[in-house]
């Protein structure tokens, strides 16, 4: 990427993730939130086709939760490829177009949010993650 290219897209993404004025400061004084926020610009800047995140709102508070989901959701409607890990389930269902619902390693059920719900007859998500899993420990194995 040439240099304006670069400045460019840097200033894209710090917009995008309203990290304009935390940019000017040193990362050393930043939150845990903030943190999460720059390790995800980070592995964005090069603006990959396909792009792995993993939990990548843990820490933030929700006003930067919602900023970071919202460009997610651009990533997504750019034709990118966004592959997420997370124990917020509400996240997953508000993002994804598929989940796979994965219990001690092993894939329970996979599909997108709606047909999941469906399928299980539950109204969220979580929900479907509440039926489908916990068998372990549930039967103590």
């Amino acid at each position: 990427m040439n240099k304006k290219d670069l400045k460019a897209r840097i200033d894209n993404l710090l917009e995008a993730l309203d990290f304009n004025e935390a940019s000017k400061r040193k990362a050393k004084g930043y939150s845990g939130g903030m943190i999460r926020k720059l390790n995800i610009l980070m592995a964005l800047v090069s603006n990959p086709d396909i792009i792995f995140l993993d939990e990548p709102t843990v820490g933030m508070d929700p006003r930067a939760r919602r900023k970071v989901w919202e460009y997610i959701r651009s990533l997504k409607n750019q034709n990118n490829t966004v592959i997420l890990t997370t124990h917020y389930i509400e996240e997953a269902e508000a993002l994804s177009d598929r989940v796979a619902i994965i219990d001690y390693g092993e894939l329970i059920d996979l599909g997108s949010p709606k047909d999941l719900m469906k399928k299980y007859d539950v109204k969220n998500l979580e929900e479907v993650f509440l039926k489908t899993t916990g068998r372990r420990i549930a039967e103590g194995i």
